[in-house]
């Protein structure tokens, strides 16, 4: 069995003339496209693509509108029937005249099989189990991982005028496509008034909830849209006919799912804090058209925003992949989708952030967008005018000239499973058979399964979860002291629950500088019976305000609050609790030092961009020093061969020479005079005398071969040592192996100041 070593920053994806296929992961960040009819095997290429990145470190985030790539989960390195049991169908199983063990045993061997005969082995399983953490969200469901996309929508930060826009036009546009209003018409007065409802908020740095939204729409924040008064461009009849039809939204008893999980924050969803790679997989298979564009339209934007707060890097950093692109990215038509899409394809390359797209046909893609894909992995196509349709769109990628007539030929023998590669970044077109896959193919998976993968990780939420809960609120408001701050936040409903919302400055000081962070907790307290802060969620509220909106209802109040006639002596316990609590740890790790607002986890994004840059000058460093001694080695071996060439010639025609000469003398010996002449005496002494230098040339010539063949073994040692040295340095400069050192900064008491306390009514 042939196994592949692992090799420096390239994906093995398939086979091309029975060897290894290896495409440059580099390259990935000029975009793919992956196109084939329905049984091409263009999931499969996708979701061998997606585990070499997770090996690599590589973190993705990934669309899934059928639900097949969340196969990705199913890693077994065990390969035993009992692994694949829960994923058997029982129809197919029963169609084969089998029950369903020994089917899931049968395939199980069947995939130990296709692994091992593939240049692969079982503790590459085990390595891609290892390398990445799998995670499905399944959007306004509770069968994987929910993301919180209605709660609220978040200000974006260090945008300029032209991203900001672009940010604002996308969210406008997804909320009308959810209500199901048709939002390419971007001169539309719903559009024009959501759109500056966010515009108005976001530039004072406030964030925008649904309910803000509703209430905006009908009691805008400003007085004119352009030049016209609000009620003269959009009367009030019919602002209110369209905030009914988002408030239809919030009373459907699905609404809270959207509000339910972790928050959409791209720079958190990268790494995890052990430092691996995230594949995050959003399967969408289960909503409606309208949903899964409302869903996509803000996930490429928070892309979009992600993007434009990192810094550049040539290396690939990370992977957007969507399978099944058609109807987001049309030639015709601006979904609100588009102009996201379009800008990730121009842009995303100087921040490392390869995309790939896959769908059954170019024509589904904008032809704006295919100009700036560098590699196509073009697989069976069902109609002639499929064929003519791609071939004109790689006539418009690369320098060099395409022959039609060839690549249709090409196109039309393409078997199941191969992929004709057109590589930007090389001359030629190959043709590849994909590699079997490392994780099992089992196809869409059901909720039940998803939620079985999902169960542990569910169990503990991320910091970023909304947390929210569902609390049973009477109309009548609690009566408080008017010393006591009360403040309010809206989600999916107008039903508060009460909550402590405490912040704080925190001024640190070492050697290295002074840093000062704002702090914010948010403490449940609708059952509780005393504050305790060790309780609370390190978590701040953006959208809040000050005054409440009509029709709330609220949750009761302990007494202990409502009773209060001030909160100086909870101020004075929160301050002592943050001084005794509360620590700046700043993480270092390659020479870098994280900044005092940024996680673990948005650290570790900078520290792959820091350690690439190592890696890829110490492989130059290695790899020249290699070149060089590999040249003067080669050199010596094409002067060993030549000596052992010219050894073995000497030898035969000296062999020939001595040969002919003792055979001529014997001859005159024997059929010639009767006494030995002179000259046979000299024939016969010359004739030994070539004898022996046809042995002593003998003797050189293996010395000469066993000089080429020292050489040769020095050659492999010299690679051997190559392949050690790269092994150990990409080794050395992987995430998880990289241990990060942790400053801890104190703060003095009296560098704690602007503390508050207020009662936070949240939905």
């Amino acid at each position: 069995m042939k196994t592949l070593q692992e090799n420096l920053k390239l994906f093995y994806l398939g086979l091309e003339n029975s060897e290894p296929y290896l495409y440059k992961n580099k390259d990935l960040t000029t975009h793919a496209l992956i196109i084939g009819m329905t049984g091409s095997g263009k999931t499969g290429l996708g979701i061998t693509l997606l585990e070499e990145a997770a090996i690599d470190n590589i973190p993705s985030i990934i669309i899934d509108p059928k639900g097949d790539l969340t196969n990705l989960a199913l890693t077994f390195p065990n390969m035993s029937a009992q692994d694949f049991l829960p994923y058997i169908d029982e129809t197919e199983a029963a169609n084969k005249g089998l029950s369903v063990e020994q089917m899931a045993s049968e395939t199980a061997q069947m995939w130990r099989n296709g692994i091992e005969n593939s240049y692969q082995n079982l503790d590459r399983v085990e390595l891609l189990k290892n390398s990445a953490e799998f995670k499905i969200y399944t959007p306004k469901s509770s069968a994987g991982l929910g993301v919180s996309l209605l709660s609220d929508f978040e200000a974006p930060k260090n945008l300029n005028d032209e991203d900001m826009n672009n940010y604002i036009c996308g969210i406008a546009s997804s909320v009308l496509s959810l209500a199901g209003i048709t939002s390419d018409n971007l001169s539309s007065p719903e559009f024009l008034l959501i759109s500056q409802i966010f515009s108005s908020n976001f530039s004072e740095g406030r964030g925008v909830s649904v309910v803000d939204l509703i209430n905006q729409i009908i009691t805008p924040p400003f007085d004119k849209i352009g030049v016209f008064d609000v009620n003269n461009f959009f009367p009030s009849d019919k602002r209110m006919a369209l905030a009914m039809k988002i408030n239809a939204l919030i009373a459907s008893p699905s609404f809270k799912l959207w509000c339910e999980g972790e928050r959409l924050d791209i720079a958190k969803m990268l790494f995890n804090e052990s430092g691996k790679a995230r594949a995050n997989i959003f399967c969408i298979a289960h909503l409606n058209d309208d949903e899964r564009m409302f869903f996509v339209t803000l996930l490429l934007n928070e892309m979009v925003n992600w993007m434009r707060q990192t810094q550049g890097t040539s290396a690939l950093r990370a992977i957007l992949y969507m399978d099944e692109i058609y109807g987001f990215f049309p030639p015709n038509g601006n979904p609100p989708s588009k102009t996201p899409m379009l800008t990730l394809l121009k842009q995303a390359r100087a921040f490392g952030l390869g995309c790939v797209l896959s769908t059954q046909n170019p024509v589904d893609l904008d032809y704006k967008g295919l100009s700036n894909i560098g590699t196509w992995f073009i697989g069976r196509l069902q109609t002639a005018q499929d064929k003519e349709r791609v071939i004109g769109g790689l006539s418009g990628i690369g320098s060099n000239p395409v022959d039609k007539s060839a690549l249709m030929e090409q196109i039309s023998n393409l078997k199941k499973r191969n992929f004709l590669v057109k590589n930007i970044n090389e001359d030629s077109l190959k043709t590849i058979e994909t590699r079997f896959a490392l994780s099992y193919l089992k196809g869409p998976l059901s909720n039940e399964q998803i939620s079985n993968l999902m169960s542990e990780k569910k169990g503990t939420p991320g910091a970023n979860s909304t947390g929210n809960k569902v609390k049973s609120a009477s109309s009548a408001k609690p009566i408080v002291s008017n010393e006591i701050s009360q403040i309010y936040s809206y989600g999916a409903s107008r039903e508060l629950s009460p909550y402590l919302y405490a912040t704080a400055k925190v001024r640190y000081a070492d050697k290295e500088g002074e840093y000062t962070r704002d702090y914010a907790y948010l403490l449940d307290i609708s059952d509780a019976s005393e504050i305790n802060w060790d309780e609370a969620s390190d978590r701040a509220i953006d959208n809040i305000r000050s005054d409440e909106l009509e029709d709330s209802s609220y949750c009761a109040l302990p007494s202990f609050i409502a009773s209060a006639k001030n909160f100086a002596t909870f101020i004075r316990n929160f301050k002592d609790w943050v001084y005794r609590n509360q620590r700046l740890e700043l993480y270092s790790a390659l020479d870098m030092h994280s900044a005092p607002d940024e996680s673990k986890e948005e650290f570790y994004q900078r520290l792959q961009d820091k350690a690439n840059e190592i890696l890829e000058q110490k492989t130059d460093e290695i790899l020249a020093k290699f070149e060089k001694e590999k040249s003067t080695l080669q050199t010596r071996i094409n002067r060993a061969e030549e000596k052992l060439e010219k050894e073995k010639s000497d030898v035969t025609s000296q062999g020939i020479n001595a040969a002919l000469s003792i055979g001529s003398a014997i001859l005159g010996s024997l059929f010639g005079r009767s006494r030995t002449s002179a000259t046979t005496i000299s024939k016969t002494v010359s004739g030994v005398r070539n004898a022996h230098r046809v042995l002593t040339q003998r003797n050189e010539a293996k010395n000469a071969e066993a000089s080429v063949d020292e050489l040769y073994s020095q050659m492999q040692a010299l690679q051997e040592r190559f392949d050690e040295q790269i092994a150990q340095l990409k080794e050395s400069l992987d995430l998880k192996n990289i241990e990060l050192g942790v400053v801890s900064l104190a703060p003095k008491k009296t560098d704690i100041y602007d503390e508050k306390i207020s009662i936070l009514w949240k939905s």
